[in-house]
Order: C-alpha cells, then sequence, then structure tokens
C-alpha cells in the first residue's frame, strides 16, 4: 500500500515529478490550498478528494501536512553503482556518504542542502540511519524527488568503490587539524559526513583520503550533522565555480 506524502512542497515536487504515480491528492476542507498545486494537478487529471482535516492527519501520521497528502510510492532508491555511473564521463561530481544520520529531520535537510548544490547522489546505509519516509520527504522540502538516494549494506566498500571510479574521499572529523577552509576539493568529491553526537564510525574514518574540520569560535562544541554537511557541500561548490572562472 503507498504511504501518504504530505506537505506543499513535496507534494509539488512530487506532481512535477511523478504525477502518473499518484493515486490521490487529498485536501482538507474548509482551508485555503495552493492554486498552482490543485491547477498542477488537474492539468495532470490526478484525483482531488476533499476529507475532514482529522481524517487527514490520521492517514498522513503527522500534523505537519499543511492540508495536504498524495498517496503515492516513495521514490525508488539506487545501489552505489548506479550513482557512480551517473558520474562516469564527467569531469566534476559530489557525492555525500552519511553514516549514522539517524534524524528524518537532519537527512531531510542534508539532501535539500546535496540538490540544491548539484550533487550527484546521497549514500546512506541500510542499518542505523534514518529511512527514506514521508518524514523525510518533508522535511526536504521536496528535494528528494530530485537527489538520487543510494542505500547500501556496507559504507566503507561504497567509499572504496567510489575511490576506484575517480572520486577522492573527504571526510568531515571534528578533531581534524585542517580546516574546511584550506581544503582543496578535486573535481570528483565524495564527502563523508557524521552524526553530531558520535561523529564518524572509525572504520567509516580510516577510509577518508584527507580530513577536515569546520572552525568553531563560539562556546558550542559542535554543529548540527546538516548544517557541518551543508557548509561541506557549498565550499565544494564555491570551489567549483572559482575555477571555472580561470
Amino acid at each position: 500500500m503507498s504511504p501518504h506524502i504530505y506537505g506543499l512542497q513535496p507534494v509539488r515536487e512530487l506532481l512535477r515529478r511523478r504525477p502518473e504515480q499518484i493515486e490521490e491528492i487529498l485536501l482538507s476542507r474548509g482551508e485555503s490550498h495552493s492554486e498552482e498545486i490543485l491547477n498542477l494537478a488537474r492539468q495532470k487529471g490526478v484525483k482531488i478528494v476533499p476529507l475532514p482535516r482529522s481524517e487527514l492527519e490520521r492517514l498522513a501520521g503527522a500534523r505537519e501536512h499543511q492540508g495536504i497528502a498524495a498517496k503515492a510510492p516513495l521514490p525508488e532508491v539506487f545501489a552505489i553503482e548506479d550513482l557512480l555511473e551517473r558520474a562516469a564521463g564527467k569531469s566534476e561530481s559530489l557525492l555525500v556518504f552519511l553514516d549514522g544520520i539517524e534524524d528524518p529531520q537532519n537527512l531531510g535537510a542534508i539532501l535539500r542542502s546535496s540538490e540544491g548544490a548539484g550533487a550527484e547522489g546521497v549514500v546512506i546505509p541500510e542499518h542505523k540511519s534514518a529511512r527514506i519516509s514521508p518524514a523525510v520527504m518533508k522535511a526536504s522540502a521536496g528535494a528528494l524527488e530530485w537527489v538520487p538516494v543510494a542505500v547500501v549494506t556496507n559504507l566503507v566498500r561504497a567509499v572504496d568503490l567510489a575511490r576506484k571510479a575517480g572520486f577522492w574521499i573527504y571526510a568531515a572529523v571534528m578533531e581534524a587539524k585542517g580546516s574546511l577552509w584550506k581544503t582543496e576539493f578535486a573535481p570528483k568529491t565524495a564527502l563523508l559526513i557524521g552524526s553530531e553526537g558520535k561523529g564518524l564510525r572509525p572504520l567509516v574514518e580510516k577510509s577518508a583520503d584527507f580530513e577536515f574540520c569546520i572552525p568553531r569560535f563560539g562556546k558550542i562544541g559542535s554543529l548540527n550533522a546538516s548544517v557541518a554537511a551543508a557548509l561541506a557541500i557549498y565550499e565544494y561548490r564555491r570551489q567549483r565555480a572559482a575555477a571555472a572562472k580561470k
């Protein structure tokens, strides 16, 4: 049975990306709704069903549905080989490997940053990670529709496959001596990002070619994982943009 993908932006991106997979769109009665989304649904021939807000909340399993949900499959997940095939032949490419990101909000935020920076894809482990879900879809603001996610059984092996495919591996490590601002990313870069509390597991950290830390100037000891990921992702993109101007 298909889940209910909820929220304005996730439903909008779902309509843009996979309208043929939507069984129906549910709207809570008595609320104003986005005319853009309603018009898009009508153009795509998607069935629209009004119902009480309490029923929509029950079906979505969340209160943050913004009065709309779509009954549809979640985006497909990929193998690491699929992402590497997409990157083959490209002069530059970014992959984001996540280790121990168990909070759906964090995973969604990282997906949003990755999509915004044009990453080739995001790689998550099968275990001890947030799963692809409507909550992650909502937290990503629909970016999950556009950035491929690979789910792997062995993260270290996946990193090794990326290295063999021409990627250099960079790990965000709080105690690293080198600063993010002094790290020169390769055109083909794989970033390793761990959880805020535990960081990267030792074997995953050991698989990196380089380590960097994000400078901190306040009294709090660490950054949220999604914030650290966004800083590294966009530093890579800034460097590539600067290199293109030379």
